[in-house]
């Protein structure tokens, strides 16, 4: 008789990232379950033990930290393999992940094969029983003694206590930097927008990934007021360059759901707009499925403000989300991004080929238009020329680049055509 699947339960705070979890996971036939927080994850837990638990680290909450060491204190749940997911690439991520209980450690964004081998091979050790557990334990108490607990504060407080405290004082100084990536228009080779994006450089550490700071904006109740400083910034930018020889750019910044839900934000860009004299089909607001799941009926009204305004409307990542094709007809969006996940393998995977195509025919057939994201070889982009896709982004033509470099390549761009 065959055995039965495993279990296994994906503990993220992000709608997409577990969704795109599942959907890698899922061909390989194992039994999915989630969890949108640490509380939740463990109630699942006690009420049904799973197999493995793949943990992201920055939860609002209880954190992947406090999950891990909650199980692993629990001798019911001690066995239960843990592989830690994190876009932190501090060495102290790690060694905390570790010391909290952790079997493995995985950087966000995953590989589809590594997580498959992470699993299967973690699956097989608890299979073993006694000895993986024996190891396990030996392996926590030997970093135990080898990490200095300070005034009876863990490691993982203290470097979070202290990331927060520089992020504060990032958000009350001004101290964040915006790059520009090129959009480009397949049909014609033109740069057709840009999308502006996020950086900080923390003191003594150096550039900070946008997908560990922005959730520590969001749970510190800061992205509101961040937000609005880039939708200024940018359309500040947007009319140095009309009145310049660059003229009138497209540009188009992330918006979460916070600022939707938390903030004024159409009247905020309808003031910016106005100081700035920046017509509103110049700006474009991007938001995720997730985001826009969120509180659907008052999310439906904002964008339809927007629309009024003038301001354009992108879902970003889509695919890896959960919106039904009912409610996509009742947004009111001008673009589908499609996500990086399926990008990546579009020329030798048949699946993410069929769903993208799928996409670029599901967008054309709403009069949407499309963006293919992480374009980064020629076969990607023959594959999504031949496919109709409307505009890519990616290292194939540009990285994100800050604005005087994106201005020369505005230039360059225009007096080339």
């Amino acid at each position: 008789m065959a055995s039965p699947p495993a279990t296994l339960l994906i503990v993220d705070d992000e709608p997409l990232v577990r969704k795109l979890l599942e959907t890698l996971l899922q061909p390989e036939g194992y039994r999915i379950l989630s969890a949108d927080s640490g509380e939740e994850a463990l109630r699942l837990v006690a009420q049904q033990p799973p197999d493995l638990i793949l943990l992201d680290i920055m939860m609002p909450g209880m954190d992947g930290y406090e999950v891990a060491s909650h199980l692993k204190a629990d001798e019911s749940t001690a066995s239960i393999p843990i592989i830690m997911l994190s876009a932190l690439n501090e060495p102290s991520a790690r060694v905390s992940g570790l010391q909290s209980g952790a079997e493995e450690f995985l950087s966000k964004p995953v590989e589809r094969v590594e997580l498959w081998l992470r699993v299967r091979n973690l699956l097989r050790l608890k299979a073993r029983g006694d000895q993986f557990k024996t190891h396990s334990l030996l392996l926590e108490q030997q970093l135990q003694r080898q990490t200095d607990e300070t005034a009876g504060t863990s490691l993982p407080d203290l470097a979070r206590q202290d990331m927060e405290k520089d992020l504060r004082l990032a958000v009350e100084h001004g101290d964040f930097t915006l790059h520009y990536q090129p959009k480009l228009e397949l049909a014609g080779g033109q740069i057709a927008a840009l999308e502006a994006l996020l950086r900080w450089d923390r003191p003594g550490h150096g550039a900070i990934s946008p997908a560990v700071f922005v959730p520590l904006l969001e749970s510190l109740g800061l992205i509101v007021s961040v937000g609005r400083w880039v939708i200024e910034r940018v359309c500040q930018q947007i009319a140095t360059w009309q009145d310049g020889a660059v003229g009138a750019v497209q540009v188009s910044v992330n918006v979460s759901g916070h600022q939707l839900i938390e903030g004024d934000l159409i009247a905020d860009i309808a003031q910016i707009l106005a100081s700035t004299g920046v017509q509103a089909r110049y700006l474009e607001v991007e938001l995720t499925e997730g985001s826009l799941m969120e509180d659907t009926q008052h999310t439906i009204a904002s964008l339809q403000r927007l629309r009024t305004l003038g301001v354009k409307i992108s879902i970003d990542d889509f695919g890896t989300g959960y919106s039904s094709l009912a409610y996509l007809r009742r947004f009111p969006i001008d673009t589908l991004k499609i996500d990086i996940a399926f990008i990546r393998e579009v020329t030798t995977n048949p699946q993410d080929a069929a769903i993208t195509r799928t996409i670029i025919e599901l967008a054309h057939s709403l009069n949407l238009q499309t963006v293919a994201e992480g374009v980064e070889t020629p076969e990607q982009l023959e594959f999504l020329k031949q496919a109709g896709c409307d505009q890519i982004q990616g290292y194939l033509f540009s990285r994100p680049l800050p604005g005087a470099s994106v201005e020369r390549l505005l230039l360059e761009h225009r007096a080339g055509a």
